[in-house]
């Protein structure tokens, strides 16, 4: 997930959320922001009394995505550019579409009485330019308000509160979600209801976690928010955020709280390599430790899997020439995996393609004034080849993919 482009999404939250009203929605898990609580963790009080409800079944068919955060986290682009380029990705092939669903946006004051106020604006343009198209969202629910922060003044840290977050969940669930509110505001759209959430992004890396990883936390933040969207939608599937480092986090997360296990409806990875063969095996890696860890039935979400071609010396940097057999090689080798996978998602479907220097410019695929490139051409053709017809996943095993 690129840096810049998130911190810049709040100029655009900010000004249209000074001209929408805010909507009230009463705090489903009743909490009130003022805990205070270590700056290293969530400050957890120890596992809840008791477990949430048995984690959700695999689904059925593995789906395609690709983050469109670019799109609404810069305020460069017009509606109709918007348009255009989600009229483009649907026609790759893809169902879902991934990117921020910003707490910080959401709900820039905090509760008062019991109450939390939400300015819908930023999340409803969202969903509606992705409905408009045929696209699903697949929302990132991350960072932090300010009256929120563990770390006062960081972003990035995890919320005081894990039930203020978790009321936010609960209400972004209810408004997005089957028969929820913004669907029966917008009759004029073909719904395409949110039923897969995704809790934070990359809490193991030290810039998205301040002022450190502490998987402790991230295991309550995840169970809160958890049982607070199946609260709203029993069908939901609530996965951990996407994780860079799987392979230490999740023993982590179980050792701190092994009542969460049997709790998981599904692991976000983001199994970035240079090269394709190196990512397969990161992925295979992956779901062995899972297993080892008892996590067998729990499917795999690949959320984040691409190259940028600039600048050279990046370890994400992919030569541009060779990119499009990299993509062609990877989702078609992922479209036939046996590693238990629910969904891969490409990243990034669009990227300025400005700043040589800068990495998170030159990740998309799909060129910024539109047209086609070989990278498109490359990404179509591979999930015209991955999406082959099959009753249900392949089954998890040592050695897959």
């Amino acid at each position: 997930m690129s840096k810049r482009i998130r911190r810049r999404a709040l100029a655009i939250a900010g000004v249209v959320a000074a001209v929408v009203a805010a909507i009230l929605v009463v705090a489903l898990s009743g909490g009130s922001g003022q805990s205070e609580h270590s700056p290293t963790s969530l400050a957890p009080t120890g596992p809840p009394a008791a477990p949430g409800p048995p984690a959700a079944p695999a689904p059925l068919t593995l789906r395609f995505g690709a983050s469109v955060n670019t799109l609404f986290n810069l305020p460069d682009y017009s509606a109709a550019q918007i348009d255009a380029q989600l009229a483009a990705l649907k026609q790759t092939g893809v169902t879902l579409a991934r990117s921020d669903a910003l707490w910080e946006a959401a709900e820039p004051t905090p509760p008062s009485g019991g109450v939390h106020h939400y300015s819908w604006s930023f999340d409803d343009r969202i969903v509606g330019s992705l409905a408009s198209s045929g696209l699903q969202w697949l929302p990132i629910l991350d960072y932090s308000p300010a009256w929120a922060q563990s770390v006062p003044g960081q972003e990035h840290s995890p919320p005081r509160s894990a039930a203020d977050f978790a009321a936010f969940a609960a209400a972004l669930a209810a408004r997005y979600g089957p028969s929820g509110a913004f669907w029966r505001e917008h009759p004029e759209l073909t719904p395409q209801p949110t039923d897969t959430y995704e809790v934070w992004n990359e809490p193991d890396v030290g810039f998205f976690w301040l002022p450190r990883p502490y998987p402790a936390g991230l295991a309550d933040l995840y169970a809160a928010s958890r049982d607070a969207i199946r609260a709203v939608d029993p069908s939901a599937r609530v996965i951990v955020g996407g994780l860079a480092h799987p392979d230490t986090t999740l023993p982590a997360m179980l050792t701190a709280r092994p009542r969460l296990r049997g709790h998981i409806d599904g692991i976000a990875i983001h199994p970035y390599a240079p090269r394709p063969v190196r990512v397969l095996a990161l992925i295979r890696s992956y779901r062995s430790v899972m297993n080892r860890l008892g996590l067998s039935e729990v499917p795999l979400y690949v959320t984040e899997l691409g190259w940028s071609t600039s600048p050279p010396q990046d370890p994400k940097y992919a030569p541009p020439q060779l990119r499009p057999g990299y993509i062609a090689r990877t989702f078609a080798a992922l479209g036939h995996s046996s590693c238990g996978l629910a969904a891969v998602v490409l990243y990034s479907w669009m990227t300025p393609e400005r700043n040589p220097a800068l990495v998170d410019d030159w990740f998309g695929i799909h060129p910024p004034s539109g047209g086609s490139s070989a990278d498109t051409r490359a990404f179509t053709s591979a999930l015209r080849d991955a999406k082959q017809p099959r009753s249900e996943l392949a089954p998890p095993a040592a050695g897959c993919v």
